[in-house]
Parts: structure tokens; C-alpha cells; sequence
């Protein structure tokens, strides 16, 4: 009896070469693809759930001759996606709303689909691999390390690994486009989409004023010291780092070192100033079976391009971690995501709760170890 999987279909090259792979194989394949975006609000989006991303799926399963189900996930996508990443910049925190989409819709209300059809899988067409090793299953880089996507996946359930398919974790991403070809998919040559789904001319801005609830817009931007140097239009305009746009007149270049929306206060200092070694970690999820205690070191990734720097831990709490990195890192920022690392492994990971330069502040309250 064929093995029965259920491939999340979004329109894109990636996920169809995975269904093509997949039906090669021998597996009975059924596609689905989410709606998202309501139909008024999808007439530019190209990716994720809005109407040409369905449009794609559907041409794409019926040239394989595969099943195909529409599946309408707006209100689950608009209060733990949408909803969220508005929330999180009103908040001075820069959220990373494709984690959340992991977590919550495509594998989380997706997973629910795959029970209910009997499914043995869900497969996406992430760059990721899921290995097994020592009778536990782990999930682990892809071999394309400029498309290698387990920064976005630590936040997998551990007791899904066992039923979860990355048919494209050991290919590179030329070779994904000849497969496209050779499977006879009109789709092979189309261009990537980098911009936040929702937000398809990459104005998050004005989605955040359209979207959230604002009291004030104008404020002050000062430097470490407390000085006006200037002026800003909403604090959530900036990132921790940033440097272009302040519009403030400087003999240093300055960067914006720190978001208090309580005060409406932009921070911003010299460059030196934008690099941090102490931060604590919420929200954590682990998928490996270890015990880690403080005072063990391990590799964390806090960015998609970041190289994972080692750091220690510092101490254990029931619900967050204080950690510091061997060395200052630039521009940690609070609400994006610290993955942690064992070579190509990936160990868990969390939401970054708080940065500071310096270790201080009382201590959260330790245990021997964290799982």
C-alpha cells in the first residue's frame, strides 16, 4: 500500500518540485494550499495564500494529476501571524512573522489536515533535513547553505519530526529549478519572493499604522546621554541597529541603539554602542533530548544570516534563559528569534526577551537543568 503524504502547496517552485519528487517516488500525494489573505486584500500578492499563489498550486497539481484541497486559514493567519507582527513593533520588539506562520499554520493547523486525511507526512518544500539518529529525530541544516532554512524550524513540535518530509534538505537550489524542468513545471525560471508576505511592497510601515492602534506618531530622538538630537514619526520605524533615516546631524555616524515606546524615545549612539553580549530567551522550544544546565556552552544563531557564536549559559528559569556570548554581538534585538546549534544540529530555540551590554538586573530564579 502506497504511503499517503500531504505536501503544502504555496505556488512556488519549492513545494512543487517536493509534490514531483515525492509522486516519483511512488507516494500517493495530495496537495493543499492555504488562503490567507482575503481576496480584496490579495490582489498584489504573489506568495503565501493570496489568489496567484492558489492559482499556481492548482495548475501546478493538475499537471501532476494529484489531488488538490483549498484550505481557508485568514482568521488563524490574521491573529497569530498578522495581528502579532503589529502587535510586536507597537511594542518596540521586531517580530519574525514567518516563525510564527511555522508554528502555528503550516505546522500546526496543517498538521491537523494531515490527521484528519490519514496522512503518514506532511511535507513542505523547506531547505532543512530531518535525520535519525541514536533512535531520536533531529532536525538539521540543508545541504544549500544560502537557502538552508532550519533557522525558521526550531519551533517544530520534537514528537513531529517522526512525521514530518524535507524532500529538498539535500538538494541545492539550481538544481530544484532543473528539477522543475525536467518535471515539465512552467513555474522553473520564476523569481523569488523576499519581502514579508502580507506586506508585498515591503511598506510595514504604513501596514502598522493602517493595522494598529496608534496614540502618538511624533517624538524624540536623544543620544545615550538624554540629549534631543532629534525628531522621529513613530518609534516603529526603527530597528536596533538601524542607521539610515535617522535624519539626525552627527559628526559620528549614530545608530539607533534603543526602542522605549513607553516614552516615545528614540535611542542613538555610536556604533560601539549597537553591539551587545548579554540577553535572555522566552517562549523556548527544544527538539533534541540533552540537558543542558548553566554554565554549558553552546552556539546560537540570533538572525537568518548571523554565523552562530558560541555562548554560555548563564542561568535557568521556568520559562526563560539568561545567556551571554563569548563575544559582543551586533544589533541582538528583542522579539527575533535565538536558534540554538550543535554543528549542523539544531538544538531548540526561543524568542529574545530582553539585550544589555552589561550583565545586571536580579537574577531569574535557576534550575540544574533546562528540557
Amino acid at each position: 500500500m502506497k504511503k499517503k503524504v500531504i505536501v503544502a502547496m504555496s505556488g512556488g517552485v519549492d513545494s512543487s518540485v517536493a509534490a514531483a519528487l515525492l509522486q516519483k517516488k511512488g507516494y500517493e500525494v495530495i496537495g493543499v494550499t492555504l488562503r490567507l489573505i482575503g481576496k480584496k486584500d490579495s490582489k498584489d500578492i504573489e506568495c503565501c495564500g493570496g489568489d496567484e499563489s492558489l492559482n499556481k498550486a492548482r495548475e501546478v497539481c493538475a499537471a501532476l494529476g494529484i489531488r488538490h484541497y483549498f484550505k481557508n486559514a485568514q482568521l488563524l493567519f490574521k491573529r497569530d501571524v498578522i495581528n502579532r507582527f503589529v502587535e510586536e513593533y507597537l511594542n518596540g520588539r521586531t517580530p519574525n512573522p514567518c516563525i510564527e506562520c511555522n508554528r502555528t499554520v503550516k505546522f500546526g493547523y496543517l498538521f491537523e489536515f494531515a490527521e484528519q486525511m490519514g496522512a503518514d507526512a506532511l511535507v513542505t518544500g523547506h531547505y532543512a533535513k530531518i535525520i535519525k539518529r541514536n533512535g531520536e529525530f533531529g532536525l538539521y541544516r540543508g545541504k544549500d547553505p544560502e537557502k538552508d532554512q532550519s533557522y525558521f524550524l526550531y519551533c517544530l513540535a520534537q514528537n513531529k519530526l517522526k512525521n514530518l518530509l524535507f524532500p529538498l534538505g539535500n538538494l541545492e537550489k539550481k538544481d530544484v529549478r532543473k528539477m522543475a524542468q525536467s518535471f515539465g513545471l512552467s513555474l522553473a525560471k520564476e523569481k523569488e519572493s523576499k519581502d514579508i508576505c502580507f506586506i508585498p511592497d515591503g511598506d510595514y510601515v504604513e501596514f502598522i499604522k493602517k493595522h494598529g492602534t496608534i496614540k502618538k506618531l511624533k517624538g524624540k530622538i536623544v543620544d545615550e546621554k538624554g540629549k534631543v538630537l532629534g525628531f522621529h514619526n513613530g518609534f516603529f520605524n526603527f530597528t536596533v541597529g538601524q542607521r539610515r533615516g535617522l535624519q539626525v546631524a552627527a559628526k559620528n555616524r549614530l545608530y539607533v541603539t534603543e526602542i522605549v515606546p513607553s516614552s516615545n524615545l528614540i535611542v542613538v549612539g555610536d556604533l560601539k554602542n549597537v553591539y551587545f553580549k548579554y540577553f535572555s530567551v522566552k517562549d523556548i522550544n527544544w527538539l533534541c533530548p540533552e540537558k543542558y544546565k548553566a554554565g554549558d556552552e553552546i552556539k546560537i544563531q540570533v538572525r537568518y544570516r548571523h554565523k552562530p557564536s558560541k555562548c554560555k549559559i548563564l542561568a535557568i528559569g521556568k520559562k526563560i534563559i539568561k545567556l551571554s556570548f563569548n563575544k559582543k554581538q551586533f544589533a541582538l534585538t528583542e522579539g527575533q528569534s535565538a536558534v540554538f546549534y550543535s554543528g549542523n544540529k539544531v538544538l531548540g530555540g526561543g524568542i529574545i526577551d530582553s539585550v544589555d551590554r552589561e550583565a545586571r538586573g536580579p537574577a531569574i530564579e535557576s534550575k540544574k537543568t533546562v528540557m
